[in-house]
């Protein structure tokens, strides 16, 4: 078997920083309202561990939360306002990270676009992963 692999990121600023272990869950585009005005981009590029598998590494007192609902929270660095992580009660026990805050190149490539009927009117998307509708979750990867 062989090793994990280890990745790091930070925010724009690099007051937080963070490191995620191998495997990977999931890496897709997400298209859903929210992720893209909270992000103020066209979609959002979302990886997910499972928590074990995340840590901060530096800045966990610039980290804050925002929840937009009981069931979900996004979290983001108080100082730049980069936008780093989002846990929700439907995929406990998981850590999603947005793709771009990773410094290193990631063997694991996006294999979807989810909440594609949310897509911004505005954006042609031509690639041919597969486009999945509304919320049917997340998809796994076949490594």
């Amino acid at each position: 078997m062989s090793a994990e692999k280890k990745y790091h990121g930070s925010c724009l600023c690099k007051s937080i920083t963070y490191e995620i272990e191998t495997p990977i869950k999931f890496v897709v585009h997400d298209h859903c309202t929210i992720c893209r005005r909270a992000n103020a981009a066209a979609f959002v590029t979302w990886g997910g561990v499972n928590s074990e598998q995340f840590k901060l590494t530096h800045g966990g007192e610039y980290l804050t939360s925002f929840k937009y609902s009981h069931e979900s929270e996004r979290q983001f660095c108080k100082i730049c306002g980069s936008q780093l992580f989002f846990r929700a009660k439907r995929w406990e026990g998981e850590v999603h990270f947005t793709r771009a805050t990773i410094h290193e190149e990631m063997d694991e490539q996006p294999k979807a676009h989810v909440f594609y009927s949310d897509k911004a009117s505005w954006v042609e998307v031509g690639d041919l992963l597969p486009k999945f509708g509304g919320p049917t979750g997340m998809v796994t990867l076949d490594n």
